[in-house]
């Protein structure tokens, strides 16, 4: 089963079946990011507007994507309920220029996306719209953030911009390294 994608009237380019083994065949595509969005997020606009903001997955998408192209990247997106569906996707990243990822609560006590992300090739940055350090003790720790390329937190929908811009850097950084 290949991987599957559609593309909204808006331009957002999304993931709708995922092959995880794809990634280890297909030749690695350094300019494709993968917007990854956890547990609960299709309900960003809808719920606890005081820690989430009004704003939609889909606006944020759209907006990741227009950044994207004026950064010379194309983005593709995703957005799970279901662990074990957001750690195929990160498998499936390893053939991707990286991963702008919020794994919402997951990023509170899933080893099992921690070590997806661990043997992901790609860089990987966290992303949290709250200050997870500000809310509830459980929110305090994230065991997926030791094994990213970096972690944004409390930034609003700005974060993920910034998770775009951290992202594509590490990347760079690392073909570079790669060369040397």
């Amino acid at each position: 089963m290949p991987t599957e994608f559609t593309t909204t009237d808006a331009g957002v380019r999304r993931i709708t079946k995922v092959d995880p083994n794809e990634a280890l065949d297909k030749p690695n595509d350094p300019k494709t990011f993968l917007l990854l969005s956890g547990v609960n997020h299709a309900l960003f606009g809808k719920r606890d507007a005081k820690q989430y903001g009004t704003t939609t997955l889909a606006q944020i998408e759209e907006r990741v994507t227009k950044l994207g192209k004026e950064l010379g990247v194309d983005i593709v997106c995703a957005q799970t309920d279901y662990e074990g569906e957001m750690c195929q996707l990160i498998h499936y990243s390893r053939c991707l220029g990286g991963v702008i990822m919020n794994p919402g609560a997951w990023a509170h006590y899933s080893y099992a996306l921690r070590d997806a992300i661990d043997a992901c090739d790609s860089p990987v940055v966290e992303v949290h719209i709250s200050n997870v350090h500000a809310r509830e003790e459980f929110r305090h720790k994230s065991v997926t953030a030791p094994v990213c390329a970096g972690m944004l937190s409390g930034c609003g929908v700005l974060g993920y911009d910034l998770g775009l811009r951290c992202a594509i850097e590490r990347r760079s950084e690392r073909d570079a390294a790669k060369k040397a």
